[in-house]
């Protein structure tokens, strides 16, 4: 009787270790998408940059570290814009030439005007943007902390890319399929900005004072595939979970030109990404972000 209670006992206790309740871990902030999947929101960072300015370089460094920490949840955009980007008129220092008329005209303090208050400074999903203020402009030391609120926000909505290149006559076919996780979103209307960024190009910096001829320079802007404020995507009602598709074709340079003397540089498309996003045309405000390698 006695070894029977106690083999009873074991088995209970057995029992009750095998049905704890057990832990379900939080999902990651994202909205409902068709399939039941969740979407992750990611951020976009435009750092604002120049080859003459002697402190971007510290800021590359902060925004390397956070796509170090948040892998593909960050984008990150080197804009050269402002004093600090342009090229050297004479000599054989800085005279390579990575502005683009669409950093320019983001620049333009009629809009975000980031080099107007200084460099290295950035846009985080170019949130609280008016026209009267510079409260959008983010300086590197609050970078992480702005990421990190971003991130925690649900996702409003997802992008696809899906790119073919044909390396013959080096161009691009790019689909971008945008949809609307939610009909309840306000504002817009809200549109969509598809861009050519080229990683890894080797060119000269200002680096605390010191010339470095062999800089790497990392996400580099390089064009605009659908204009500098891109096209519409819904300008009245949302209808959630509904595939917006576009097509954009465009032909990579050898090398993108310069202005006036400046140098141009080669276009290496094994380093070049597509980075689109959908904004709030009214606050300008990103809600959503994707980039692609041009050849997987």
């Amino acid at each position: 009787m006695k070894n029977s209670l106690i083999k009873l006992l074991t088995l209970i206790l057995i029992l009750g270790i095998t049905s704890c309740d057990f832990v379900t871990l939080p999902e990651k902030a994202g909205g409902s998408h068709p399939g039941g999947t969740t979407v992750q929101r990611k951020v976009l960072l435009e750092d604002y940059t120049g080859h003459k300015c002697t402190a971007c370089p510290a800021a590359a460094v902060i925004a390397n570290n956070l796509l170090q920490t948040y892998g593909e949840k960050l984008i990150v955009i080197g804009v050269h814009a402002g004093f600090f980007a342009t090229p050297a008129s004479s000599g054989t220092q800085y005279l390579t030439d990575f502005r683009t008329a669409a950093g320019d005209t983001y620049d333009d303090p009629a809009f975000f005007g980031v080099s107007s208050v200084s460099n290295p400074n950035g846009l985080i999903n170019r949130k609280d943007y008016t026209p009267t203020t510079t409260d959008h402009v983010k300086a590197p030391g609050i970078w992480a902390t702005e990421v990190a609120a971003e991130l925690a926000k649900p996702a409003n909505a997802k992008i696809t890319i899906t790119n073919t290149y044909n390396a013959v006559n080096r161009s691009l076919s790019c689909a971008v399929q945008s949809t609307f996780l939610f009909d309840t979103l306000t504002g817009g209307p809200y549109k969509l900005i598809a861009v050519i960024t080229q990683d890894s190009i080797t060119a000269d910096q200002l680096d605390g004072g010191v010339y470095v001829p062999a800089y790497i320079h990392r996400h580099v802007l390089r064009d605009n595939i659908n204009g500098t404020w891109g096209e519409a995507l819904v300008t009245g009602t949302i209808t959630a979970n509904a595939a917006i598709n576009k097509t954009y074709n465009y032909t990579f340079p050898a090398a993108y030109p310069a202005a006036g003397g400046a140098s141009s540089t080669l276009c290496n498309v094994n380093n070049c990404h597509v980075t689109a996003f959908i904004y709030n045309d009214a606050t300008k405000e990103v809600i959503q972000v994707e980039e692609a390698k041009v050849i997987p």
